[in-house]
């Protein structure tokens, strides 16, 4: 499996994101023992192993095998969508059949508070694709999560990613193909952070020269 995608931050940022905190490492089958006053039972069982995680004003956020976990409840995949729901967690939910892991990439401070939207990315195993699809969940105590829109991403550059005081950009530059000729257009999104929206912006205009 390719490397996962690295993210730079775009430039005028409005409030850089924290780094994530990992979690601590797994408990082993020897630490457990000694934790466990000599129980042999429980040596036998180490604890979950966990990847990164962050605290949200709905709970901890944490990866958990190939599933997100917010307040020890599956966030990804979405264990149920609202019929007829406006958010994109059909579309998240999807994503499940053709891709098998989940990074938590980056956090920031939303209409919940700090820390309440995150950006997830899923990835394949094997070679199909470099990087995988993104999307946003916000999360608010006391309120289901909000999934955003997918951000269909595959090979090509990485994508920028960076903040403004009102949205979440996130750019892919123009590239050649993989194979053949010509050039892949740039492909540009936008996070609304007040509604929780993810659409197609247009690209930069070029400067003008002087």
């Amino acid at each position: 499996m390719l490397p996962l995608l690295s993210l730079a931050l775009v430039a005028a940022c409005d409030k850089p994101a924290p780094a994530v905190v990992d979690a601590a490492p797994a408990v082993t089958p020897t630490a457990a023992a000694t934790a466990s006053s000599g129980n042999e039972a429980d040596a036998a069982t180490p604890s979950k192993p966990k990847g990164k995680t962050v605290e949200t004003p709905a709970g901890m956020a944490s990866e958990v095998g190939t599933e997100i976990h917010l307040a020890g409840k599956t966030l990804y995949p979405p264990p149920e969508c609202p019929t007829g729901g406006k958010d994109g967690c059909a579309k998240v939910k999807a994503l499940r059949a053709g891709m098998e892991g989940i990074t938590l990439l980056r956090h920031f401070d939303g209409p919940g508070g700090p820390k309440s939207i995150l950006l997830f990315q899923v990835t394949s195993q094997g070679n199909a694709c470099n990087g995988g699809p993104l999307f946003f969940v916000r999360v608010a105590k006391d309120a289901p999560p909000q999934y955003s829109d997918v951000f269909d991403h595959c090979g090509g550059p990485d994508p920028m990613v960076g903040a403004m005081p009102d949205k979440i950009l996130i750019n892919v530059p123009a590239h050649p193909p993989n194979r053949g000729t010509g050039t892949i257009a740039a492909k540009n999104m936008e996070y609304d952070i007040a509604t929780g929206t993810l659409v197609a912006a247009a690209p930069a205009a070029p400067k003008k020269k002087r």
